[in-house]
């Protein structure tokens, strides 16, 4: 009979404690849940607006991370990438009712495929800021070709 007892207290514990720990999960920040790059999680309730698209292929993947530019602007940007790991589109979505700039917006576009000309919207050129973002990071001491692809990309979106 005692162990029973204990049997079911024991139960209960983890029921408990994962009941507990279920709610902390819904409760999450975005913003801060988001500030590196996550696999194939997207934010609750954001509308991704397309930016450019390499392929009709539907990805295999995608990453989402999320920046504010320098006018503090916050947005999520996601990267999807095809069965090979390549870059096929790239989307964003506004936090809030806030709207980015339409600068912000066309150095987006450029992050993964465009040209290293961009739109200028801070004091050191976006090309500056990337290679020294770069630097600091270690973007190439990646392990994979997509660490590499993820670290790049996210030094052009801080520098967008």
């Amino acid at each position: 009979m005692k162990n029973n007892f204990l049997i079911a207290l024991a139960f209960l514990l983890f029921g408990f404690a994962t009941l507990k720990a279920n709610s902390k999960y819904t409760d999450r920040n975005d913003k801060e849940y988001f500030s590196s790059f996550k696999k194939n999680e997207a934010p609750k309730n954001k509308k991704f607006n397309i930016l450019n698209k390499k392929s009709e292929v539907a990805g295999e993947n995608f990453y989402v991370i999320y920046k504010e530019n320098s006018l503090g602007q916050g947005f999520y940007f996601k990267i999807v990438l095809d069965k090979n790991e390549k870059p096929i589109a790239t989307y964003y979505a506004n936090e809030g009712d806030q709207q980015i700039s339409d600068s912000t917006v066309e150095n987006l576009k450029r992050v993964i495929f465009g040209p290293e000309k961009s739109v200028e919207s801070i004091s050191e050129t976006p090309t500056q800021c990337v290679t020294k973002c770069h630097r600091t990071n270690k973007c190439y001491d990646k392990e994979t070709s997509t660490g590499v692809l993820l670290c790049s990309a996210e030094c052009g979106i801080a520098c967008a």
